[in-house]
């Protein structure tokens, strides 16, 4: 009988969340809300859904000890160093050779390592719908009922009906506002969250018509996993790879796409205004995780790290106030989106 393989995609490097996020220790490896870091989460999201021996985390090189620290479960052949970044159509092409060479016949499901997700049983119940779909021969893709005409994420286009979803339209990019606007009135527009189901075999195969150089580097390194020479192999054969997206490079070719729409909650923490829509507020509307005094201050984001090293806030409002052994954060909330090339300035001091 065929298995389901799960395969974490954790190797990310984003800045959104400095000072906590650090090129040390990125954002999926951060304990945000106080429940345990995302990619721990993600992990005990799937018990009851497969088996952990099925479950495989790609991540960067250098993060492998901290997957294995922060994820005990997990044995040290399940962890895979990516030796550079080749975007996600790398990631998910090794996965697929990883996955291949355990079980030729296995469905594979996609999933990011640093996503909120609290309906447990909701989401488990879309991935087995997905894996049904995946199944019948079909690419599935889980959409995200938009909320608000969100332009920081790409847009699936859900079109006719089928048993057990739709099928997909197109991919869209991520939209200007007005655009934005028209799909979230339209109703037939949902947010990508990068989260994919397909037959092991089928996704080579595509792989082999439309990334060669792909689909020769998964079956190069599935084959020589756990091979003392598998590191300096990787790098051979991850060097020339474009980097490109599976969306663009992939998904964006292939026929017989379908969507399931998530019946499941979902925030893909893209920054630190995220986190009201995770931790409770107090009754001045301010956010607040670990040791602080306030104040006079309303809705802010009030952050601290160490509870050695408390903050104290008075007479302010409106702010994202991030106290951390990297570095202090003191923005107006209205301009966090806009700090990304002073955080970059801030890491080359």
């Amino acid at each position: 009988m065929s298995s389901i393989q799960v395969v974490i995609m954790a190797g990310g490097s984003g800045t959104r969340f400095w000072p906590f996020s650090t090129p040390d220790l990125p954002k999926q490896f951060l304990n945000l809300t106080g429940e345990g870091s995302m990619i721990q989460l993600t992990i005990d999201r799937l018990e009851g859904f497969v088996d952990v021996s099925d479950v495989w985390v790609l991540t960067q090189d250098r993060f492998v000890e901290t997957v294995l620290q922060q994820c005990p479960k997990l044995d040290a052949s399940q962890v895979v160093g990516e030796p550079m970044a080749r975007d996600t159509s790398g990631a998910v092409a090794l996965g697929a050779g990883l996955v291949n060479a355990k079980d030729p016949e296995a469905t594979m499901v996609v999933l990011p390592a640093d996503h909120v997700i609290k309906d447990t049983a909701s989401f488990q119940d879309s991935l087995v719908q997905a894996v049904n779909l995946a199944q019948e021969d079909y690419f599935v893709t889980i959409g995200i009922q938009p909320t608000y005409p969100a332009e920081i994420y790409g847009y699936l286009e859900r079109g006719n009906e089928i048993e057990g979803g739709h099928l997909l339209k197109a991919f869209v990019e991520k939209p200007q506002l007005e655009v934005a606007e028209s799909y979230l009135k339209g109703g037939q527009h949902f947010w990508n969250a990068g989260m994919f189901v397909w037959k092991t075999s089928k996704l080579i195969s595509e792989l082999t018509t439309h990334l060669p150089e792909h689909a020769k580097m998964a079956k190069a390194l599935g084959d020589a996993w756990g091979q003392d020479n598998w590191a300096e192999l990787a790098k051979k054969e991850f060097e020339p790879l474009p980097k490109i997206s599976i969306d663009y490079g992939l998904m964006e070719k292939v026929n017989e796409i379908a969507m399931i729409e998530a019946k499941f909650d979902w925030n893909d923490v893209g920054g630190w205004a995220a986190l009201e829509a995770l931790i409770a507020q107090d009754e001045f509307g301010n956010t607040i995780k670990g040791a602080s005094v306030i104040k006079d201050s309303e809705r802010n984001i009030i952050i601290s790290e160490d509870e050695s090293r408390p903050t104290l806030v008075n007479g302010i409002s409106d702010c994202v106030i991030v106290n951390a052994k990297a570095g202090t954060l003191i923005c107006h909330r209205n301009e966090i989106e806009r700090i990304k090339g002073l955080i970059e300035q801030v890491l080359s001091l």
